[in-house]
């Protein structure tokens, strides 16, 4: 019963999308013992895995109130209703945090002691991610309640984990790859994010968190959606034709330019439709796979 109250409030689903944007990053630097069967790839990415842990518990503290007015959850938004329902105890989500920060602290020490980067760097970059991370919803920041939640996920989920990877693979922060392979991601990501915030809305509202969703209305949030869909297809069209961050996005308007397409028709069905805020599972699923293309394809040329 517990296990499966835990493994619900990691909302493992999410995960993925870390995991190849970091994997980008790293095989970016390309190490010369390689990525894969290096431990200082592993050990990396544990710690962002820990990361990312204590952040989503954070998220079930902080946004409890939310959660529990917001009568469109699903699985994509509204948490993962472990508090809500009473699955885990606020204590038991706390002593959660304690230890994923715990084990974080610990992997980032062993990974200072492994890495081929410069330690300073390292821990220098790790810093920032950990604040920007944290501080989506903890105190003092409590960036997605001030209306940067969304810049902020965008920004952790590509250049953040991106540089991660590759300065924990030795390559030099100044570098513009991984800035380069970043930034189609970074845009890619804003579509799916923006969108999270129409179920929540009147929730979010009421608790005074002011998203996107919440400060532009269901229809600004979704004109908004269609905007970096744009803007992340361009991208990858303009690093794909110019060769920028070369091999990395090769090929990729094949597959970006048609799902862009698809999820612009979805986003202005919605629009048209005027349907007043509540779930969107289809929609939010087209716009998360979406994201998945900007991470899969550069781990796939950049491995080849």
């Amino acid at each position: 019963m517990k296990a499966g109250a835990w493994l619900q409030a990691l909302r493992l689903q999410f995960y993925p999308m870390t995991w190849l944007a970091y994997t980008a990053g790293a095989l970016a630097a390309a190490p010369p013992g390689g990525v894969f069967a290096n431990p200082v790839f592993w050990l990396g990415y544990g710690c962002l895995f820990c990361l990312e842990v204590a952040t989503v518990l954070i998220n079930e503290r902080v946004d409890l109130q939310s959660d529990r007015n917001n009568r469109f959850f699903g699985p994509f938004t509204g948490g993962s209703r472990v508090l809500v329902e009473g699955l885990l105890s606020p204590r038991e989500v706390r002593a959660g945090i304690g230890v994923a920060l715990l084990v974080f602290g610990l992997a980032t020490i062993a990974l200072l002691f492994q890495t081929p980067g410069s330690p300073p760097v390292v821990l220098g970059v790790l810093a920032v991610l950990t604040v920007l991370a944290l501080g989506y919803t903890a105190p003092p920041l409590k960036l997605s309640y001030r209306g940067l939640g969304e810049v902020d996920v965008a920004v952790t989920h590509s250049l953040g984990v991106m540089l991660c990877g590759f300065v924990f693979l030795g390559g030099p922060w100044q570098n513009p790859l991984p800035w380069l392979l970043s930034l189609p991601l970074l845009l890619a990501i804003l579509p799916s994010i923006t969108l999270s915030g129409i179920p929540d809305l009147a929730a979010d509202a009421a608790a005074g968190k002011r998203t996107l969703a919440v400060r532009l209305g269901q229809r600004g949030a979704l004109w908004l959606a269609i905007a970096f869909t744009v803007l992340a297809a361009a991208a990858a069209l303009l690093w794909d034709g110019r060769g920028l961050a070369d091999p990395a996005y090769a090929g990729i308007a094949y597959v970006v330019v048609p799902h862009a397409l698809w999820l612009c028709w979805l986003l202005y069905r919605r629009l048209e439709s005027r349907a007043p805020p509540g779930r969107i599972d289809g929609l939010m699923a087209a716009a998360l796979s979406y994201v998945l293309w900007f991470g899969l394809i550069p781990v796939l040329r950049l491995s080849g």
